[in-house]
């Protein structure tokens, strides 16, 4: 099972082995939340972070579960072909257009459809897309009548779409029209408390699915992993756990096998809650999460450690 593949309850088992950060336990919940409700949906983020899989567990968790689920990506179809690929088209309507067609509106009915990548849509398209979220009915290419649509529309995009309504680079109107709910995936450098757990997680399936004898991450790779910067988010992480799987002999993945560029060096001296911080989630990612035995190691009380950890909102233990 891949990146793209990982549903709700994966993300949301009750041990948090999947997610741990705050920020997107937060965002996971309001997800699940507004899954409840027919609004549309704008869901941003850098590319990699995972907003599809969001878009899925918003649809998962809808009263429309049982309809279709169909993702759209924008930027990868020609402008020429999105409006029937979209809209659909009839008999005769063009050049090659032998038989009618319904557009991906009509077939995502009782459903969600997902229009990615929605800040590559081009301008004249847009016009025609707020009449379609306006008046929930299309109009396919060649034809004059409306076809009303039951759908749920969500939009995703890795552009920071209200300053390029500001520009005049998208329209205000679509903007505001898709901007009901906003969802925003955090990169996986502002949540580094999920990178082990993601890469464990991802490593196994990866191992699974090449057969491969790896059985785990040593402390170098561990290490290697927490001290990379990520700017392909979880999908590169995906990679990196695909390539580690392939290339490692048994045992643990050992960091040599992780050629990772290292984060750019800052010069400014980081703060001492910053160091102490990391090194406290560090032994605690080490142990497994047992709060015990982290205690032992750190040389501080239970009661201390409980305290430092529901701070950072990592309070739950394993033992």
């Amino acid at each position: 099972m891949g990146f793209q593949d990982l549903g709700s309850r994966d993300f949301m088992e009750e041990d948090g082995r999947a997610v741990r950060s705050p920020r997107m336990r937060l965002l996971l919940e309001q997800a699940l939340r507004i899954a409840l409700v027919d609004s549309t949906v704008l869901i941003t983020g850098e590319s990699g972070t995972g907003k599809e899989l969001v878009a899925r567990l918003v649809h998962g968790g809808s009263p429309r579960a049982a309809g279709p689920f169909i993702p759209v990506n924008c930027g990868a179809i020609a402008e020429s072909l999105l409006e029937t690929e979209l809209f659909g088209h009839a008999r005769g309507a063009f050049t090659g257009a032998v038989c009618e067609r319904a557009g991906l509106f009509e077939a995502a009915s009782g459903g969600t459809i997902l229009l990615d990548e929605v800040a590559e849509v081009p301008p004249a398209m847009q016009v025609k897309l707020l009449r379609v979220l306006q008046e929930r009915e299309v109009r396919r290419v060649g034809e004059n009548r409306a076809r009303p649509i039951d759908v749920r529309v969500l939009a995703a995009t890795n552009t920071d779409l209200a300053a390029a309504a500001a520009a005049g680079l998208f329209r205000r109107d679509l903007f505001y029209r898709l901007n009901v709910v906003e969802l925003h995936v955090p990169a996986l450098r502002e949540r580094p408390e999920d990178i082990l757990p993601l890469a464990r997680r991802l490593l196994a399936e990866a191992a699974a699915r090449l057969n491969s004898p790896v059985t785990g991450l040593s402390p170098g790779a561990e290490a290697q992993l927490l001290h990379h910067a990520w700017p392909g988010n979880v999908r590169e992480l995906e990679n990196a756990m695909e390539r580690a799987a392939a290339l490692a002999g048994p045992g643990p993945v050992q960091a040599d096998v992780l050629p990772l560029a290292p984060p750019p060096r800052s010069h400014a001296p980081r703060t001492l809650a910053e160091v102490e911080r990391e090194h406290i989630l560090r032994t605690l990612e080490a142990n497994r999460g047992n709060h015990a035995r982290t205690a032992a190691q750190l040389g501080i009380g239970p009661a201390t450690l409980y305290r430092k950890l529901k701070h950072y909102g990592q309070s739950r233990s394993r033992g």
